[in-house]
C-alpha cells in the first residue's frame, strides 16, 4: 500500500511541470508590410510620379510627333489606367454658419443670393416681362441720355462682336427678360481637380426650364457671369452639359441628354474630377455620366463659380480638393 501511494506522488511530481503553464516566448519578428504592395502610401506615391513623368515624356512625344499617334494614344490610356491622384481639401462651405460673404467668402456678381436656414445657398431667377419701349420714362429722357445710350451700344458692340454675356447681361425668352445670379469665391486650385457639390433643384410656377451652371476660373472676373475655365451645365427635367469656356467663346465637350428629373425636394450629388492628363469624369448621385478630355487649361485655377441661368437652387454644400 505504501509502495503505490510513493508510486503515485512520484508519477504526480513528474507532471507538475507540463501542468504549469509556460509563460509566451517574447516576440521576435514584427508584422511585415511589402514595399511593393499598392495598398502602402509610399508604393502609391512611387506609382504616381511614375505616372506623372510617363504622363510628361507622352505630352513631349506628342508635340515633337516623335511616335505613332496610335501608339501615344495607347500608351496614355494604359497610363490613366493607373493614375491615382492624391486628393488634398482646398475648400469646403456648409453655409451652415449663415454667412456666405466670410469664412470662406462668396462675391455675388450678378442678381441675388441669400442663405436659406437649414438648408444652404439659394438663389431664384425667374424671367420677367420685358419692359415696352413706348413707356413714358423712355420718352422723357433727354437727347444727352439717348446719345449716351447709343455710344454704350457701339461700344460694347466694339468691344464683344459676338455679343457674350456680361455681368449685368439679360437673356430674351419669349419676350420676357432674364437676368442670370452668378456668385464666385477665389480659390487657389490645381488644373487636376475633383469638385463636389451638394444642391436641390426647385420648380417654378409658369416658369420655363431653368439651367444651373458650376465650374472653376482662371483670372479675377469684375462682373462677367462666364470666364475662362470649364463649367458642368444642368437643365432642369433636361441633361448634363460638360462645357468649355475661353476669350473666344464656349463650346461643348461632352453632353448627356438625361432627362435626369432631380426637381423631386431632394438633396442631389454631383461629382466632377479631372486629372492632370485632361480626363475630366462628372458623376451623379454615384453614377458616371460623362467622361471626357481636354487640355486646354494646364495652369491652376483662381476660384469656384455658381451661375443661376433660370430656376430656383439651394446649394447645401460645396467641397474641393487638388494635387500638391
Amino acid at each position: 500500500m505504501m509502495k503505490k501511494a510513493i508510486a503515485s506522488l512520484i508519477s504526480a511530481a513528474l507532471l507538475v511541470p507540463f501542468l504549469i503553464p509556460r509563460a509566451a516566448p517574447a516576440q521576435q519578428y514584427q508584422p511585415w508590410n511589402n514595399p511593393d504592395s499598392t495598398s502602402t502610401p509610399a508604393s502609391n506615391e512611387r506609382l504616381q510620379g511614375f505616372v506623372d513623368e510617363l504622363n510628361k515624356l507622352i505630352d513631349a512625344a506628342e508635340r515633337q510627333r516623335a511616335a505613332d499617334p496610335s501608339f501615344l494614344r495607347d500608351l496614355r490610356g494604359l497610363a490613366q489606367g493607373f493614375d491615382r491622384p492624391q486628393w488634398t481639401q482646398v475648400f469646403s462651405d456648409d453655409f451652415q454658419d449663415g454667412d456666405f460673404t466670410r469664412n470662406p467668402g462668396w462675391t455675388v456678381t450678378s442678381g441675388r443670393y441669400w442663405i436659406e436656414s437649414g438648408w444652404g445657398l439659394r438663389s431664384a431667377v425667374k424671367a420677367e416681362p420685358a419692359p415696352s419701349s413706348g413707356t413714358q420714362q423712355q420718352k422723357s429722357q433727354s437727347g444727352k441720355d439717348v446719345a449716351a445710350a447709343i455710344f454704350g451700344q457701339i461700344l460694347q458692340q466694339a468691344l464683344d462682336p459676338e455679343g457674350r454675356a456680361t455681368g449685368g447681361s439679360q437673356a430674351t425668352t419669349g419676350g420676357n427678360v432674364l437676368t442670370p445670379a452668378a456668385i464666385q469665391t477665389a480659390v487657389r486650385l490645381s488644373n487636376a481637380f475633383a469638385i463636389a457639390v451638394d444642391f436641390s433643384s426647385w420648380t417654378q410656377e409658369g416658369a420655363a426650364s431653368g439651367r444651373l451652371e458650376i465650374g472653376p476660373y482662371q483670372g479675377y472676373p469684375t462682373g462677367g457671369v462666364r470666364a475662362g475655365g470649364y463649367v458642368v451645365a444642368y437643365t432642369q427635367g433636361g441633361g448634363l452639359e460638360l462645357i468649355r469656356v475661353t476669350g473666344r467663346g464656349s463650346a461643348i465637350i461632352d453632353s448627356r441628354p438625361g432627362p435626369f428629373h432631380l426637381e423631386d425636394k431632394k438633396t442631389h450629388r454631383l461629382d466632377w474630377t479631372r486629372r492632370a492628363d485632361g480626363l475630366m469624369t462628372v458623376s451623379l448621385d454615384g453614377r458616371d455620366i460623362m467622361t471626357a478630355s481636354d487640355r486646354t487649361y494646364l495652369q491652376n485655377f483662381d476660384g469656384l463659380r455658381l451661375v443661376n441661368r433660370g430656376g430656383d437652387y439651394i446649394v447645401k454644400r460645396v467641397t474641393a480638393s487638388g494635387t500638391q
